[in-house]
């Protein structure tokens, strides 16, 4: 047991840097108004959300006793790994088959599932993830590999 809650105050100390880092970034962009809002002002608002959110977690972890942080490695490089799976085969093998290899990838961190419950959650997320870039976002990304 240590003195403080290293878990929380680690995790809220991060969302607050990560508000930080989007506040400050998005100072080089105009800000505008609230009639006329300009780029940076969506991501000023959040970030500064996200930093108050992340203050919130991590000032009562000062006072708090806890436990330390328990990292799983092996799921913590499959996540990362799977995100940079997905950009790395995007523009080789299309939407589709990007996102069901990386949903497959991915699923290997998590030991309940089966490989035909991978199989079927591959195939029921592509067609989201096709609505969400496509026609929601308006990217234009290849679909297929061979939709060039």
């Amino acid at each position: 047991m240590n003195k403080r809650d290293s878990t929380d105050l680690i995790g809220g100390l991060f969302i607050t840097a990560v508000g930080l880092f989007f506040v400050i970034y998005a100072q080089r962009y105009n800000m505008g108004t609230l009639n006329r809002m300009g780029p940076a002002y969506f991501p000023i608002a959040l970030g500064a959300v996200l930093a108050f959110l992340g203050l919130l977690i991590a000032v009562p972890a000062w006072f708090r006793a806890g436990v330390g942080p328990d990292v799983n490695w092996k799921t913590l490089f499959i996540v990362i790994g799977s995100v940079v799976l997905f950009g790395s085969t995007l523009q080789t093998i299309g939407l589709i088959f990007a996102t069901m290899v990386t949903v497959i990838f991915a699923s290997l961190a998590d030991n309940d599932i089966t490989w035909r419950g991978r199989g079927i959650l591959a195939v029921c997320v592509a067609p989201f993830i096709y609505l969400i870039f496509i026609f929601g976002l308006g990217m234009t990304v290849p679909i297929w590999p061979w939709s060039y």
